[in-house]
């Protein structure tokens, strides 16, 4: 036994040592407590890491930005690859590779050449965001636009790990994308610029369809429309009166006031200074250039000697608290309409919207109205009947021709059974008018002939719709009723059986 490995035997075996406070009440990990010299040899830093540390000492890093500094020994290490295992965590903010050890240089390295070849694993994320650090610089690309497609690929997969990384994602794609001059088309993804699209379709109202509007109207709106209990119960209903209440408060705006609907709700456009790449480490190569970028008509970047700007609706850039007034006053004046159970109360809309939201409302309800009154409903029960009268006139067709004159007697006698008096009704339909009229049992009326009672109500408000110019029997749950202001005029049509 070595006189090193003797010392450590006496050390670690002294009863003394083993009950002091040094040892006592603490677990130890499967490792040596003591090490010899040799034990604590550190394996050889490799050449090219070391080569890359020297950087930050020359005499030009000294009065460079930091920013140069990383772009610099980025791009220096773009091609370098390493096997090395690093099992540690680590914390850095703004993190650069002169804040790392050389075997936390080594394991970033490591994991940074399994990423290039599509094995993606968690990692610290001082290693995560100085590879995004890299994409963003275009360190390991030539073609910008390669690079950022390798950048959203990478956003995309590492966030499905750690969604923390999504709090600038989008943010630094838009800049890659206005920075490097690529094609706008590639934002459209982002939700920046679908909170855009949106705006358009609110501003350009007149060119879009209802539904395009409504899900603007439904993706800005503070207050959730969907999530309301009346949406949920006719959503159709209340997509449509939507529509149509925040088109007429639209023309109403522009033919009657300075500014548009949009405007009250949204503002005006703002041009503020822009920093590209925020919250990353960035070097700008070229940064006296002039230039000029559009993603849309509302947002768009200038560029004058390195000093950018960003035009567009700022606001909260989220969910719009006097849209969602609107949609929510609309939802309450639905519910007061058709006597909804649950009521809500609202604010922040003027008298004269209020009023001109209940008129779209009234009307819509009325055309509605309208339309389920002129359903035509198919009476099953007579084509039995017209079946018959078929059989019989194929048959008298089929005998000699002086028997005409007795088929179109037959036919005529036929019709004028169907119809009473001065009436459209037919006789099944008159008797069951009589007992709604005069407080008879309809219910009796209906069953000894055969009929439905909301088949027959139907059929008699398609057929009396050309002369009172709509429907004359309502339900007031399974009850027919008459509608009272048609019951006189109807009386005289109608006698008393």
């Amino acid at each position: 036994m070595s006189d090193a490995k003797e010392i450590l035997e006496m050390i670690l075996n002294d009863e003394k040592l083993l009950k002091s406070r040094a040892f006592r009440d603490k677990v130890y990990k499967d490792e040596p407590i003591i090490r010899t010299a040799s034990q604590l040899i550190k394996p050889a830093t490799p050449s090219k890491i070391k080569e890359m540390k020297g950087i930050a000492f020359t005499p030009e890093a000294y009065w460079k930005t930091s920013a140069w500094l990383f772009y610099t020994q980025g791009k220096f290490m773009e091609d370098y690859e390493d096997d090395f295992t690093y099992t540690e965590d680590l914390v850095k903010y703004y993190p650069c590779y002169r804040d790392l050890s050389t075997e936390q240089l080594r394991g970033y390295f490591s994991w940074r050449t399994k990423v290039r070849k599509n094995i993606i694993e968690k990692a610290p994320l001082p290693f995560v965001y100085i590879y995004i650090y890299e994409l963003v610089n275009c360190i390991g690309y030539d073609s910008p636009l390669d690079c950022y497609n390798t950048l959203k690929e990478f956003l995309d997969k590492y966030s499905m790990i750690d969604a923390s990384i999504k709090k600038y994602t989008d943010t630094w794609l838009l800049d890659f994308i206005v920075y490097y001059d690529l094609d706008p088309a590639l934002a459209n993804e982002l939700e920046d610029i679908k909170y855009d699209y949106f705006l358009l379709t609110l501003i350009h109202w007149e060119e879009k369809e209802p539904s395009e509007i409504f899900n603007a109207i439904s993706e800005l709106s503070s207050y959730q429309i969907k999530k309301s209990l009346i949406y949920i119960s006719n959503s159709k209903d209340i997509e449509a009166i939507i529509v149509r209440c925040f088109i007429s408060l639209s023309r109403f705006f522009k033919e009657k006031r300075k500014n548009s609907l949009f405007y009250k709700m949204f503002g005006n456009m703002v041009e503020c200074s822009y920093h590209m790449f925020s919250s990353a480490i960035f070097y700008d190569r070229n940064s006296l250039r002039n230039c000029e970028y559009t993603i849309n008509e509302i947002h768009s970047y200038t560029c004058k000697s390195g000093k950018w700007q960003c035009k567009k609706y700022y606001g909260n850039r989220g969910r719009n608290g006097h849209l969602g007034d609107l949609i929510k006053a609309i939802d309450s004046l639905v519910r007061e309409h058709i006597d909804f159970k649950h009521k809500i109360s609202f604010s922040g809309i003027s008298k004269s919207s209020v009023k001109l939201i209940i008129a779209e409302i009234e009307k819509y309800y009325a055309e509605k109205q309208r339309k389920e009154a002129v359903k035509i409903e198919i009476d099953l029960s007579k084509l039995g009947d017209i079946r018959r009268s078929s059989d019989i006139i194929r048959e008298k067709l089929i005998v000699e021709e002086d028997h005409e004159e007795e088929v179109i007697e037959t036919i005529t006698e036929t019709n004028q059974t169907d119809v009473i008096d001065d009436t459209p009704l037919d006789r099944d339909e008159y008797i069951f008018m009589q007992a709604l009229l005069y407080g008879r049992d309809y219910k009796k009326a209906a069953s000894e002939h055969g009929k439905m009672v909301s088949i027959l109500a139907d059929s008699i408000n398609e057929k009396l719709f050309d002369s009172f110019g709509d429907t004359v029997i309502e339900f007031s749950g399974d009850t027919p009723v008459i509608i009272e202001d048609y019951s006189d005029e109807l009386k005289t049509m109608i006698c008393k059986p």
